[in-house]
């Protein structure tokens, strides 16, 4: 006879599907003794496989016990859950739909085909077998519905449910037609239909939510928050009723009583940082001509005197953002790493502040902190070479970004910003060799690189070198971004070098006669080219507006007080 530990490892693991083996008596009869062992042998070995989670160990064993009892639905359906396990769907599917057809009257079998269906994508299939399983089970009816619509024939999904609402309204069914009837955009009956389900479950906070959300698509503000009332008399206090009522304040603009409601809902200690940061939300997302902005900081300001809340400094940063006061943004982001805020994404915006505004050694010194936390992060390296590369410090640039580069795997574009930023950082070290090693690695990993050919074709042009390349980089930058006065100065600069200063002349004239000739190097760019044409007077003056801009450049004032380049 069978091990007793096998019997009670089949018994343990069967839920009421498998665990019936419903052989005929006519079936026992024809089979004879041994036959009846070797199926039960092959099957409860099979299920102690399953239980091992091995699952082709089980499938394979589970075929033997079907050379001997070929029709058994179990062993059919166990295949079946097997070949799930295995995400072999189809072979899955083949044997589900032999476990219904020697089994029709068993809801697990069904349950397993139409869910097999689904997986795959075959709802029409899926629906079919919902429809077999609402047969035998009604307590299945409604993923009968949903399987109708997944076809995407709503109409018919909310015909059949009205069929079965005939037979006797349940909360599930009413549920079901009322998001049938919204997606069907019949809101108005939508909104009835909620408004019944309050009368069927008054205690359900759901179904006040739900038709605020009905009335206010329809605009309908003091017909929400009558309902949102009724709702906090019934449950006081609410969080999501609470949280709704302020929604519907701010979309009527009533600000001074929704700041009430705000203000007490980040001083109460029984809402967590989540549901306060919904407030914070669904205030950006109603104001949105941002009038309010300058109120929403000082509560948040107030919020985070109270609390010493970390991650309250970052959302006052992205607030500032919006009010384009990037100074104040980076203020608040620092107050937030300084206090202990250590969230990657929030910090990075930190670092993209400090490098916009130009704010370096504060860019060095918190991208060299930011690794302590992510110490194989890339990007810091990279944030880190940059700023030690625009305070002047080329040797700890380049030690920085060599070491960031070992960080840098499948990211062909990030590691071309390294070698393009270490060309950059060679070149100021007089070490033309590496940079120009630099410069090639950084093309040959990222060859349409507009901003990468640029730097490159600038680089061969102050140093003199290989001037036909520049020009040939150079003019495909153009062709892409032709009116780009940083690049079209590159070009022009190039022709400067080739000797060809009329041609120079010609594309730095239309540079800065345009708004885009804010650049204190274009000026003097562009006197370098006039002074070379003979043009002296007006070069000068040139130099003279660059020195405006630049103000520090011993160079520029030694060619004004000159009136000549320097040799």
């Amino acid at each position: 006879m069978l091990k007793n530990i096998l019997f009670i490892s089949f018994i343990v693991v069967s839920i009421s599907t498998w665990a019936q083996d419903n052989t005929s008596v006519k079936d026992s009869i024809s089979l004879s003794d041994n036959k009846i062992i070797s199926f039960e042998t092959y099957y409860y070995d099979a299920l102690n496989e399953k239980i091992k989670g091995n699952h082709r160990e089980a499938v394979e064993l589970l075929r033997l016990a079907l050379r001997f009892k070929p029709s058994n639905a179990d062993a059919q359906y166990e295949i079946s859950i097997n070949y799930k396990s295995l995400k072999d769907y189809r072979k899955a599917i083949l044997f589900g739909e032999n476990a219904v057809r020697f089994r029709s009257d068993n809801k697990w079998y069904w349950l397993n085909v139409a869910e097999l269906y689904s997986l795959v994508g075959d709802n029409l299939n899926a629906e079919k077998s919902y429809e077999k399983l609402a047969k035998v089970d009604s307590k299945f009816v409604p993923e009968y519905i949903k399987s109708i619509a997944r076809t995407g024939e709503t109409e018919i999904a909310l015909k059949k449910v009205n069929i079965f609402l005939k037979s006797g309204s349940t909360e599930e069914l009413l549920v079901l037609k009322r998001d049938l009837l919204i997606v069907n955009k019949r809101n108005i009956d939508a909104i009835s239909l909620t408004n019944e389900l309050i009368s069927f479950n008054p205690t359900n906070v759901n179904y006040y939510y739900d038709i605020s959300e009905l009335l206010l698509k329809d605009k309908q503000f003091i017909e929400a928050e009558k309902f949102i009332t009724t709702g906090l008399e019934l449950l006081p206090n609410n969080p999501i009723l609470v949280r709704q009522n302020f929604k519907v304040l701010m979309q009527q603009n009533h600000y001074d009583e929704a700041f009430v409601i705000l203000e007490e809902a980040f001083e109460n200690s029984r809402l967590n940082f989540n549901e306060k940061l919904g407030f914070v939300i669904d205030f950006v997302e109603a104001d949105k001509d941002q009038k309010q902005v300058k109120e929403l900081i000082k509560a948040l300001e107030k919020w985070v005197e109270n609390t010493h809340e970390e991650k309250i400094y970052p959302i006052i940063g992205n607030l500032y953002k919006i009010q384009n006061d990037n100074l104040k943004a980076l203020e608040s982001f620092r107050k937030g790493f300084n206090s202990g805020y250590t969230e990657f994404s929030g910090l990075i915006e930190m670092l993209i502040l400090e490098q916009e505004l130009g704010k370096y050694d504060l860019l060095l010194a918190d991208s060299d902190k930011m690794l302590e936390l992510f110490p194989s992060h890339p990007v810091l390296y990279l944030f880190k070479g940059f700023a030690a590369n625009q305070t002047g410090d080329y040797k700890y640039s380049v030690d920085a970004l060599v070491s960031g580069l070992d960080f840098v795997v499948n990211n062909d574009k990030l590691k071309s910003e390294f070698h393009s930023m270490l060309a950059d950082s060679y070149s100021r070290l007089n070490d033309m060799e590496n940079s120009l090693k630099e410069f090639d690695k950084a093309l040959e990993l990222d060859p349409e690189n507009i901003s990468i050919l640029n730097n490159y074709s600038y680089f061969l042009a102050e140093n003199g070198k290989n001037l036909d390349k520049a020009l040939e980089m150079i003019n495909i930058v153009i062709s892409v971004e032709s009116n780009n006065a940083m690049y079209l100065d590159t070009q022009a600069w190039i022709y400067y070098k080739k000797g060809e200063f009329e041609q120079a002349r010609k594309i730095l004239k239309r540079v800065i006669t345009s708004d885009d000739a804010k650049s204190a190097d274009i000026l003097e760019h562009y006197g370098d080219i006039l002074y070379k044409l003979n043009k002296v007077n007006l070069a000068v003056e040139h130099w003279e507006k660059a020195y405006k801009l630049a103000g520090t450049s011993i160079e520029l004032k030694e060619k004004i007080n000159n009136r000549a380049l320097l040799e």
